[in-house]
């Protein structure tokens, strides 16, 4: 662990930039510490020089008054003498001073101090002698040569002292710029470059460039960010990647689920469309397979007793009668809520309420299990299959029942009209016969024009009775049926007709409609027979308390109080229709001395809700 931080430590940028700091402030602080040493040491050099150099003035000096002035003499010899034992030149003399200048001094002290000085005073000493010049010449000569040395001797170490210095100063600007340079090169490729590859990296991951990989060598902080960089880069581009895939198998599901919806949306479309029993089993079975990317799928339908199929929908095959192959032994029991596995086929019962129809089989020769969303799918379109079946069958029996009570209703006015009319004219006929028995030819001519007046009025009766069965509420609604027939009516007769229909906002049903028409008809066809007026109004309203009225008035001769009889089928009918819609009929004076014919009944809607 030591070793790790150490070589963190010496690997670090940080501490590279910190040594390298230290290094160049060393550098400077030492090369101005040895540059104030070398100048500390040099200021007494120009000083004794400059003693060093008067020492020889002096000598001369000696020289000069040595004849002339006794005096003088002596006193310059004392001074030069203090002079070669000043303070400057007396550090010469110790342990600490250059070996050849303490060399130097101590010659020229030593041939002054023991040789020349004695002398000169000894021979000065003598009263009113002066001595003579050319004795000490040489002495002097010989002194002023070893002064000379010394103060060269001091010149060059002064000299030296300052190469010294200068040397020191380009060594410390050769090893700053050195330095400098190891610095320069290490920041530039360490710090600079390293730098450059993050940044640019930085840019490309800005850019979603996330497959950039960059490699910085080394175990420093920018290494160590290059590698972070590089396992960031992969760990983005792997999630980006991820988060591609996903959204690609979040959409291929979502328009998988779009197409399974618009499929069973269509599937149920055409179950509630499915006109006379048709519904395209075929196209479901094909489509689903489709969808579901498997060929062998089948749909065999059963009888509800049946347990081999009559029909059999491959596909990729048209439908065909099944040959009691395949799908012998699929029809299950009671309950059908969940499929079955029978070899490598997957068997789901279409039923509805316990009653079976069919099955849908999935075959399967790799034997895998189906993805959830493929049993879903098989699962919802048995139920579609069942329902559109169930509604078939539904239908099949409403119109079964539709014909019943259409036929119960023909039958019923066959009965009230031209049934009784036959039974009239039969009676004509049994009394015409009896007449020619008894050979009372003079009755026969009334009872002929009954029977002339009586086929007339069959006639009429049968062919409103034919217009009735004719009569449907299509596609314009109740309006538009009311609408057809006073059309009709307006080109048998000259009566003037108007209708006010005020139901656009009052749902009916089909049976409401069906009565409406047919009362309204029918009460159109009598106040045109009969009532021999010129206007013919019909309304239909809703009350305030919600029930719908249907009036029909003329301003004619009004109603008979004993009217014939064979005005009187129509009457029944309506009554009989009135009943059916649990309403009241009633039959009054109109308002213009006329008919009056009203019914009043509550929708069924409202029963509904009540």
């Amino acid at each position: 662990m030591v070793n790790t931080v150490r070589q963190l430590f010496i690997q670090s940028v940080m501490s590279l930039i910190h040594l390298s700091l230290v290094a160049i402030i060393a550098i400077t602080l030492l090369s101005i510490f040895f540059s104030f040493w070398m100048t500390e040491k040099s200021d007494n050099d120009a000083r004794a020089i400059n003693v060093a150099g008067s020492m020889r003035m002096q000598t001369y000096h000696i020289g000069l008054y040595l004849n002339t002035n006794a005096a003088t003499a002596t006193q310059l010899i004392q001074q030069l003498n203090d002079t070669w034992h000043s303070p400057v030149l007396s550090l010469l003399h110790s342990e600490h001073a250059n070996e050849n200048l303490r060399k130097l001094y101590r010659a020229g002290e030593k041939n002054w101090t023991r040789d020349l000085m004695p002398q000169l005073i000894e021979a000065l000493s003598h009263a009113g002698v002066e001595a003579e010049t050319g004795h000490f010449r040489p002495m002097l000569e010989h002194q002023v040569m070893l002064t000379d040395q010394l103060v060269q001797g001091l010149q060059d170490h002064a000299e030296q002292k300052i190469r010294h210095l200068r040397t020191m100063q380009l060594f410390a600007l050769l090893l700053t710029v050195l330095v400098g340079s190891l610095i320069f090169h290490l920041l530039k490729n360490r710090i600079e470059a390293p730098l450059k590859q993050l940044t640019d990296a930085a840019k490309a991951i800005a850019q979603g460039n996330f497959k950039h990989v960059h490699s910085i060598e080394g175990s420093d902080e920018l290494a160590l960010l290059s590698r972070s960089f590089n396992h960031m880069s992969h760990a983005i581009n792997r999630t980006y990647h991820e988060l591609e895939q996903r959204v690609a198998d979040r959409t291929a599901e979502l328009q998988r689920h779009n197409t399974m919806l618009n499929f069973l949306f269509d599937t149920a479309r055409s179950a509630l469309d499915q006109h006379d029993g048709e519904f395209d089993h075929q196209r479901v079975v094909s489509q689903l397979a489709t969808i579901l990317d498997e060929g062998q799928l089948e749909l065999c339908l059963f009888t509800r007793e049946g347990e081999r199929p009559y029909l059999q929908y491959e596909a990729k095959n048209p439908c065909q009668p099944c040959a009691a192959q395949s799908c012998q032994s699929c029809k299950g029991t009671a309950p059908f809520d969940k499929p079955e596995t029978l070899g490598l086929s997957h068997i789901y019962p279409i039923a509805h309420e316990d009653t079976q129809y069919g099955v849908l089989r999935l075959h399967d020769s790799t034997s895998k299990a189906l993805l959830p969303w493929q049993d879903q799918l098989l699962r919802s379109c048995a139920d579609q299959l069942a329902l559109a079946m169930s509604l078939r069958e539904t239908k099949a029996q409403e119109h079964r029942l539709t014909l019943l009570n259409e036929r119960t209703v023909i039958a019923r006015e066959l009965h009230d009209s031209l049934a009784q009319s036959l039974s009239y004219l039969q009676i004509q006929v049994t009394r015409l016969q009896k007449s020619h028995d008894t050979q009372k030819y003079a009755q026969q001519q009334p009872i002929i024009d009954e029977l002339r007046d009586g086929l007339s009025a069959a006639y009429r009766h049968l062919r409103e009775l034919l217009t009735t069965f004719r009569l449907k509420v299509d596609h314009g609604g109740l309006k538009g049926a009311i609408e057809q027939t006073i059309t009709l009516c307006r080109e048998r007769s000259d009566m003037t007709i108007t209708l006010d229909y005020g139901l656009h906002n009052l749902p009916l049903s089909p049976k409401e409609e069906i009565h409406l028409l047919q009362i309204t008809r029918e009460a159109t066809q009598n106040a045109i027979n009969h009532s021999q007026g010129c206007t013919l109004s019909i309304g239909l309203h809703q009350l305030p308390d919600k029930q719908v009225v249907l009036t029909v008035e003329d301003d004619g001769i009004g109603l008979n109080e004993h009217p014939d009889k064979q005005n009187h089928y129509g009457l029944a009918i309506m009554q009989e229709r009135a009943r059916h819609l649990d309403g009241s009929l009633h039959m009054a004076p109109g308002h213009r001395g006329g008919t009056r014919i009203q019914l009043k009944f509550l929708p069924h809607y409202l029963n509904e809700a009540a």
